[in-house]
């Protein structure tokens, strides 16, 4: 008690009667004005006068618990005739790391990868991203990562009635995080512990998550096939315009036959009709629809992956992957076929992505 320093915050001036810790965040109970949480005590209990001397320093990090998104985080109101002027902020629904940066310039740069327990990338976050962007400021800086995995790939302008697929929630677990800014670099553990309202376990996280994250693969695969179709596609439309009334009648047979199998291929793939958000009502969905219906069942809830979802994405699958080996054959032997005329007509010929190819 030899010397004091204020720790007011926003707390009002009133007697304080009560402290305790819980899961290292401090609890403060006032005489009469309710009481106040400060989530989070590592920064306080690291704080030391030598770490303002490094160029990066990065604080333990406390655990996190998976939970569900949303929650409303005070402020502002949403339903008729209420007020939430004194509603205080949820905790954040993810992982805070606390990082410190002694210097900050216009050319400063930071990057912020996130390893699973074996140290295989997750997701990495930078000043120099435009997807997974981190803002930095001299001094202390707050990063939250949100437990997700990347989502499966896209394409724009495709309509979905069960939307694209996300990545799914990390299962609880030990993870690694490592900074890196300039020739400076730190690496912290942590730790993303279960929902204690659920009685799930381990290895029925584990199952769910591996599912999820087979059924998010599968649907890049779709995307990355449909991606493909519509470039081939596209070159063919380009080299027909620029050959023009030259184009020898074998060449131009070839064309419309790799046209008229791809085009299957796709419109089982995808609902291509569908420019609408409500034409899949008129329109049937296809496989990549299916896909995201099963990944959403699949995700949902706290209880584990049922029977049902494994069923249904072990028959949808195998038509998948009917047409996406169709595709491959296509590009394979019909293209290679098509770019052999033209070749013998001495003419350029039409590129294929090497994945398509295997």
């Amino acid at each position: 008690g030899a010397s004091w320093k204020s720790f007011q915050l926003n707390l009002p001036v009133v007697p304080i009667t009560d402290l305790t810790i819980k899961n290292n965040d401090l609890i403060v109970a006032t005489q009469g004005r309710s009481f106040y949480i400060l989530d989070d005590l590592t920064v306080v209990q690291q704080k030391k006068a030598d770490m303002l001397n490094k160029a990066l320093h990065v604080f333990n990090v406390n655990p996190a618990y998976r939970m569900p998104a949303g929650g409303r985080r005070g402020g502002g109101g949403g339903f008729t005739g209420a007020s939430f002027a004194n509603v205080g902020m949820n905790p954040s629904n993810g992982v805070v790391f606390n990082y410190y940066l002694k210097d900050v310039t216009d050319s400063t740069r930071l990057s912020i990868m996130l390893m699973d327990r074996n140290r295989k990338t997750i997701k990495t976050y930078s000043t120099s991203s435009k997807e997974n962007k981190v803002d930095i400021t001299k001094g202390m800086n707050q990063f939250e990562w949100d437990m997700n995995y990347p989502e499966a790939e896209r394409v724009e302008g495709l309509i979905l009635w069960n939307g694209f697929i996300r990545g799914p929630k990390a299962a609880p677990g030990n993870y690694f995080a490592k900074f890196r800014s300039g020739t400076d670099s730190a690496e912290v553990s942590f730790t993303i512990l279960a929902d204690p309202n659920y009685k799930t376990s381990q290895a029925e996280y584990e199952e769910q998550f591996n599912h999820l994250i087979t059924m998010r693969d599968k649907s890049s695969e779709i995307m990355k096939a449909i991606k493909n179709i519509r470039e081939v596609r596209q070159q063919m439309n380009d080299f027909s315009a620029r050959v023009g009334k030259e184009m020898p009648k074998e060449v131009k047979q070839q064309i419309d036959t790799v046209n008229k199998q791809m085009t299957a291929v796709e419109e089982a793939l995808h609902q291509t009709k569908a420019k609408s958000g409500q034409d899949v009502l008129n329109f049937p969905i296809k496989l990549d629809d299916k896909l995201s219906s099963i990944y959403n069942a699949s995700a949902a809830g706290q209880s584990g992956l049922s029977r049902q979802a494994k069923d249904a994405y072990a028959e949808l699958v195998v038509l998948i992957d009917e047409q996406l080996n169709k595709l491959k054959k296509i590009m394979s032997e019909d293209v290679s076929k098509l770019n052999q005329l033209i070749h013998e007509k001495t003419l350029p010929v039409i590129g294929v992505k090497k994945e398509m190819k295997e």
